[in-house]
């Protein structure tokens, strides 16, 4: 089977529109059209069916792009670790990584890495930590970095810890509770509750370990808003009296303009970390080799 058909499998499995599948892969509709018969041909049974005008995968076309999926992937690491061999300088590789490691890491750690190789092609794809893992599974990703939690590292993925990702409690630099920190320099439960909180997305690792710190504690926050962008969190933190809990990294630079404030986070029994993480079949490559050479000796205190 060539690629373009397990692509038509695919991107029609998303679009349910054969015009959107041949934009997407820059054919003509006849062409789509072609294979989709091929395809029906060459296994013998149906594989699409159209309902209201939109094409849906029938149960033996749904089998097929579990595979589909599966082949493309590896085909598509297949060559990047092809290109990565042309040349022991050059190549390309793409990585993942969740938001504080994305934001606050990674420009560092990239920018040190290119002024070796400054010919390797990166690539880097942001998301939260569960679609960072999903795509490392599906091979969609060379490398992957994450904030998380030891345990929950149930995937099967090779992960190792770089550095601590602390949480902490944030809240405005005037905010009653920086007062309150420095005068009995550390606030309890029911000090935080008693502000409007600022709650992260739901799939985020801190929205996790917010709700299991809540358990702990057997309280409730008042809910004063839902945002799954940290930088948001942060300007709304500045602006009136909210709190909510968020890595300290993420907010290293409003603490040392004093426009922020923390305090510690008691509580979490297990602390977050950033892990490098791979599938554990992928082939090692000189260069992803030095990129986390380069890290690790960066995250060294």
């Amino acid at each position: 089977m060539n690629f373009i058909k397990l692509d038509i499998i695919v991107l029609l499995d998303q679009h349910k529109k054969i015009t959107a599948v041949a934009e997407a892969l820059g054919v003509k509709q006849p062409t789509v059209t072609f294979h989709m018969k091929s395809l029906e041909e060459q296994y013998g049974v149906p594989l699409f069916e159209v309902y209201g005008g939109k094409y849906k995968l029938t149960r033996a076309g749904k089998a097929l792009l579990h595979y589909a999926q599966k082949i493309r992937s590896l085909g598509l690491e297949a060559g990047r670790v092809m290109a990565e061999q042309r040349s022991p300088e050059r190549g390309t590789f793409h990585i993942g990584a969740s938001y504080v490691a994305g934001t606050y890491l990674m420009p560092r750690w990239i920018h040190r890495f290119r002024e070796t190789y400054p010919e390797v092609e990166i690539k880097l794809t942001i998301r939260t930590a569960p679609v960072i893992r999903q795509m490392l599974s599906e091979r969609q990703i060379d490398l992957g970095f994450i904030a998380a939690q030891q345990t929950d590292h149930t995937d099967g993925l090779k992960c190792e810890a770089i550095c601590e990702d602390r949480l902490v409690v944030a809240f405005a630099a005037n905010h009653p509770l920086a007062q309150a920190v420095a005068a009995e320099h550390s606030i309890s439960p029911e000090q935080i509750a008693a502000y409007p909180f600022l709650f992260h997305g739901i799939e985020s690792t801190t929205r996790k370990m917010t709700e299991q710190w809540l358990q702990t504690q057997q309280i409730q926050l008042p809910n004063g808003m839902e945002l799954d962008s940290l930088e948001t969190i942060k300007r709304t933190l500045l602006l009136g009296n909210s709190v909510s809990f968020i890595s300290h990294m993420a907010i290293e630079e409003e603490i040392a303009s004093g426009k922020l404030a923390y305090a510690a986070l008691s509580g979490i029994d297990e602390p977050r970390m950033i892990y490098a993480c791979y599938h554990p079949e992928r082939w090692i490559s000189p260069q992803m080799s030095a990129f986390l050479e380069i890290v690790k000796k960066s995250s060294q205190p």
